[in-house]
This record gives C-alpha cells, sequence and structure tokens, in this order.
C-alpha cells in the first residue's frame, strides 16, 4: 500500500471538524462520459473499453467488498455530448442510469446545457442525485441546482461543493446560456468553505474546472482537502498535489473508475490508498444494463448502418492532436466548408469534432457521432484586423488544456510562436488589416462561442442552412473516399513544436 497522503492542510485547522477515529471512506468517481452507453474500440484500445454496463459492474465489485462501509459515488461533469444516442435522446438515458449506478452527486459540466437549458432541467428532475454547481447563475428562472450537498456517512460529515469551468459561457451555443452567470470559481471557493469547514470531517470540492483552474484553486483556497476534477480528459495515475491538496481525474468516455479510500487518524481525514480501475474486457457487463445498452443501441441504430464510403486515412479527433496542432480532420472539414460556399477562409473549433472517424469504411453513425451538435455553416465578411485577432485568440490558448477554441483553417496559414500569433498569411502575403475577407464558420463561432466575440463583427452574415454532418456525408458520398493529407497550414515553433 503506498504511503500514507494527508489530506488537510497544515495551519489554521482549530475550527475544522475533527472526524472519529478509525472511521473509514471509499471515494469512486468517473468524468466526461459524453453519452458512453456502450463499449466502444479505437486505434489506442483493439479490445472494447468503458461503457455503462462494465462500469456499473465496477461499482458493484467495490459495493460488495465494503460491505456496510461508506461509499460515495461522484460524477465531475459533461453527461453529454459525443454520441449518437446522446443527440438523440437528449441525455435522459444515460441520466436514468447513472441514478440505477448510484451516483451520489454529480457536477455541472459546461456540455450540460447544449441541448438547451429546459432539456437540462428534465435531467435533472429524473433522477434523485443532485447537481451542484455553485459558480453558476441564471436569472429569471434558478436551475434545479444546489451549491453544495452535504453527506452523512455512518458519522462522517462529508461536504461536496460543485465548481463549474466558466468555459460554460463560451463551450456551448450562444443561445444555451441566456441569462446565465458563472462566477470567478476561486472567488466563490474563498466565500463558501470556510462554512463547510466548520460543517463537515472531510470538504471536497467536485470541479468541472479542468487541471489548470483546479490547481489554482488549490493553491488559492485553504481548507480544501480533495478536488475531484474533471473538464480535461487527464489520467492521473495517482493524485497530484498542490498546496497540500490532492487533486484527481479519471480520464473520460468512463474508461476509468477513481477509487480513493480514506481513514480517520489523530482526528484527521487521510488517503490510505488510490487506484485507477480500468473498465475493460477484463470486467464482464452488468447483465441487467447491458441489456438496457443494447435496446437503446438498436433504437438509434436502425437507419444508422448505411455505409456511405470510406477514408484512407484516421480522421482524428483526438484532443491533444486536433485542439493543439494541424490535424487532417480539420483540414478535411475546413476544405470542404471554403469550396462549398467559394469563400476566402474557413475557421473551425476544434471542439466542435466530438468523434473520431478510423481509417476505413464510413457509417452515417460515425458521422453524426462526430459532429453532434447539429451546427450549420454561416458565411459573411470580416475584416483583415477581425481576422487576425480571431486567430491571435487561437494563438494564445494554452496547449496543455487542450483548448476547444482552437482553430483548425482554411484559405490561410498561421505559425504560433509560444503564446502569440507570429505570423498568418494568405496566399502566401500577409493578411491585410485593412482588406475584408469572405469567411464561413459554424454558427456556434458566428455567435461568439469559445470566446470569439470578435466574429460577431462578421457583415453581411448568411446562414446557408448547410449542417456540418451533411456537408461531410455528400461529400464522402459523391467521393467515394476521402484522403486528406497534411499541408504545413498550421505551425508551432519553439519549444512546443519539439513536444
Amino acid at each position: 500500500m503506498m504511503a500514507i497522503l494527508l489530506l488537510a492542510l497544515a495551519g489554521g485547522q482549530t475550527a475544522w471538524a475533527a472526524c472519529r477515529s478509525g472511521a473509514s471512506l471509499t471515494l469512486l468517481h468517473f468524468n466526461d462520459f459524453h453519452g458512453q452507453l456502450e463499449s466502444y474500440t479505437d486505434s489506442d484500445h483493439a479490445s472494447p473499453v468503458g461503457g455503462i454496463a462494465r462500469l456499473a459492474e465496477a461499482i458493484d465489485r467495490v459495493r460488495a467488498e465494503k460491505g456496510s462501509s461508506p461509499i460515495l459515488l461522484l460524477f465531475a461533469g459533461d453527461l453529454l455530448q459525443g454520441t449518437l444516442t446522446s443527440t438523440l435522446f437528449q441525455g435522459i438515458p444515460d441520466v436514468l442510469m447513472f441514478d440505477r449506478i448510484g451516483v451520489d452527486a454529480a457536477v455541472v459540466g459546461n456540455h450540460e446545457f447544449d441541448y438547451g437549458q429546459d432539456v437540462f432541467r428534465r435531467l435533472a428532475a429524473q433522477v434523485g442525485f443532485p447537481f451542484l454547481t455553485a459558480n453558476v447563475l441564471v436569472q429569471p428562472d434558478p436551475l434545479p441546482t444546489r451549491p453544495f450537498a452535504l453527506f452523512d456517512e455512518a458519522g462522517l460529515e462529508v461536504a461536496v461543493m460543485g465548481l463549474t469551468t466558466p468555459e460554460l459561457r463560451t463551450a456551448t451555443h450562444p443561445r444555451n446560456i441566456q441569462g446565465v452567470t458563472v462566477e470567478d470559481p476561486i472567488e466563490t471557493a474563498r466565500r463558501l468553505v470556510p462554512e463547510l469547514r466548520a460543517r463537515a470531517d472531510l470538504v471536497l470540492v467536485l470541479s468541472h474546472l479542468g487541471l489548470a483552474g483546479d490547481r489554482r484553486l488549490a493553491t488559492a483556497v485553504p481548507g480544501i482537502d480533495l478536488i475531484v476534477g474533471g473538464h480535461n480528459h487527464f489520467l492521473l495515475e495517482q493524485p497530484e498535489v498542490r498546496g497540500g491538496v490532492s487533486i484527481v481525474q479519471a480520464g473520460a468516455r468512463g474508461e476509468w473508475l477513481g477509487r480513493m479510500d480514506l481513514v480517520c487518524r489523530d482526528g484527521r481525514m487521510v488517503q490510505s490508498d488510490y487506484r485507477l480501475i480500468p473498465i475493460d474486457a477484463d470486467l464482464p457487463e452488468d447483465p441487467e444494463m447491458a441489456r438496457e445498452v443494447e435496446r437503446i443501441l438498436a433504437q438509434a441504430d436502425a437507419d444508422l448502418d448505411e455505409e456511405i464510403g470510406a477514408t484512407d486515412v484516421d480522421l482524428s479527433a483526438k484532443r491533444a492532436l486536433i485542439r493543439r496542432s494541424e490535424a487532417v480532420f480539420g483540414d478535411l472539414m475546413a476544405d470542404l466548408a471554403r469550396s462549398e460556399t467559394q469563400s476566402d477562409v474557413a475557421l473551425f473549433n476544434a471542439g466542435g469534432f466530438r468523434a473520431s472517424i478510423p481509417r476505413g469504411r464510413i457509417r452515417l453513425k460515425q458521422v453524426y457521432e462526430a459532429f453532434p451538435f447539429r451546427n450549420e455553416l454561416v458565411v459573411g465578411r470580416l475584416g483583415g484586423g477581425q481576422l487576425l485577432a480571431a486567430l491571435e485568440r487561437s494563438a494564445k490558448l494554452d496547449p496543455d488544456d487542450n483548448p476547444g477554441g482552437f482553430l483548425q483553417v482554411s484559405g490561410l496559414t498561421y505559425s504560433i510562436d509560444g503564446d502569440r500569433l507570429a505570423s498568418a498569411a494568405i496566399g502566401g502575403e500577409p493578411i491585410d488589416p485593412e482588406r475584408a475577407y469572405t469567411v464561413v464558420v459554424p454558427d456556434f463561432l458566428a455567435a461568439g462561442g469559445d470566446g470569439y466575440e470578435v466574429l460577431k463583427a462578421m457583415t453581411e452574415p448568411r446562414m446557408t442552412g448547410r449542417l456540418i454532418s451533411d456537408m461531410l456525408i455528400q461529400a464522402v458520398r459523391e467521393s467515394g473516399r476521402v484522403s486528406p493529407r497534411l499541408d504545413g497550414r498550421i505551425v508551432r515553433l519553439g519549444k512546443e513544436a519539439e513536444s
């Protein structure tokens, strides 16, 4: 067993609640499920991984092992988006199954509003566990959320506070966040943690801030014992400790279940063990859950198994690729949009690519999984200075965060040096700040999504009615196969180019 890691901060502890000697708690956590009800394979996994039926089996095994000892099962946000079933059924099967596996609390992720606030309200009303967020406020009709939840686990008082990334306001379509205010998570935590610290033996933050945000929170706010994180899809094999606070995150799509065992020693809860449980083919599926998933998939797949063509290369939507650098999938989609609309430039936010399409035959289902948002193309005129401002924003984004706002492009080239735009050209000539260019973008970007307020300045904007998914389907059907290749249109200079 690993050396015991003290979770409590050193100093300022006289007012903190003291736990009962010998008390124990097992925390189970997962994050960024993105509608992944079924197990899946991809270029990294030859055998099936993930899936709610295997996840349920893993949770049941821990419960059987622990008997009557207390267990908390926490979900760190992003229930929705990324699979066909999530798109078709708007997350209802997912939340119902979360309820059945015994989720105790979930934090609101940045994708929870992707189908609109009314859909989120319906989802929250379907289940017995609370959705938590202390820093998201909605007017005039408040959301059915709580800032925190208090659990009495066999006499052990546990406080769980939810914090949501400010990217909520930029990472979903602007129509979905009308009336939404996202307060600074650190200021929110500074206000609430002292109250929770006085009431609880253990103060947890259930976070959808991303790893960088969790690190800032851990060092800025005293009184937090543990941060259970999500948003970036990072896999932390052991807790990362910042400012005496442990931070955990368990990948994405139900591929891992995090487990932390805690005991009370000398009046403080301490970690006695931590491990990541792989949700893979070595685990059997829970039979009842597997039957329910099969029923849902059959309903979704009825008309979507049609093969429409093929790709000679992997069309990868891996975050560490498409959100950091030029990617063949980004090149393909941006080139198609620019060609179809006869625009000078096409800009695509990398966060709009939700699933990869591996080399080989392409089915309709795969296209809709890759582009589940039903975004359509918008064409307008944009000044060169505004275009440069958009590229500067893309360049400034931290690649370590795998930012969804990173721009894939067509019709131009740009280079990045550190966090600044080093160069940008169209047709080999520097972009002219005084000239107007015809630009095509997804409606999400045209509405200022991902923080691109500058794109709202497009003049003569025209909704084409052309869905991005339909554009790809038609292109594949007409050509029979696609073979995009990298051409150096996006270049990172310096150390980042070597990593």
